[in-house]
């Protein structure tokens, strides 16, 4: 996939999480597991300009995807300190937005060798090429209608029906 598709998948995949998250702890970090997910959805894409490191390669593991659950959690626990479990959901939110990124790189004919190089396996369902653009731009208008969706559902929700009960 490219951005757009990435950003659409993410969007797709944390749009039911918006209204759970919301009512459990709090709208606020809500809408911070959405920046989150949207915002982690290019990060293996990195490795692109880098003379070094092969695209596909470290970036697009899973241990990559640990690493980075590993800062998001860190970084949600600075950001919300009141929210006792704010580093496991960080953590949950960064891993699971890498994770979609290599699933979606998974659907292409490059694949993916996600977990180098402890196992060399390589993976691809071979179903479309990273740069089918209708593809992508599907992914991303379907991803986010499902994320302003949930976000307004959420929204009408806590301002109609919560006061209510």
């Amino acid at each position: 996939m490219y951005q757009e598709g990435h950003s659409g998948f993410n969007a797709l995949l944390y749009a039911p999480f918006l209204p759970l998250v919301s009512s459990y702890w709090s709208f606020e970090l809500a809408l911070l597991g959405a920046l989150l997910a949207v915002g982690v959805a290019n990060l293996p894409d990195l490795d692109q300009p880098l003379p070094r490191i092969s695209h596909r390669g470290p970036t697009h593991t899973v241990w990559f995807a640990i690493l980075v659950g590993s800062v998001a959690g860190f970084g949600t626990a600075i950001v919300v300190p009141s929210i006792p479990q704010a580093f496991q959901f960080g953590f949950a939110v960064g891993t699971g937005g890498i994770l979609a990124h290599l699933a979606g790189d998974a659907v292409t004919p490059m694949g993916i060798t996600p977990f180098a190089p402890v196992w060399r396996g390589h993976v691809t369902l071979d179903w479309f090429k990273s740069k089918n653009s209708r593809i992508n731009r599907a992914v991303l208008l379907v991803g986010s209608i499902a994320l302003f969706s949930s976000l307004a559902l959420t929204v009408a929700y806590s301002v109609l029906v919560a006061p209510i009960g």
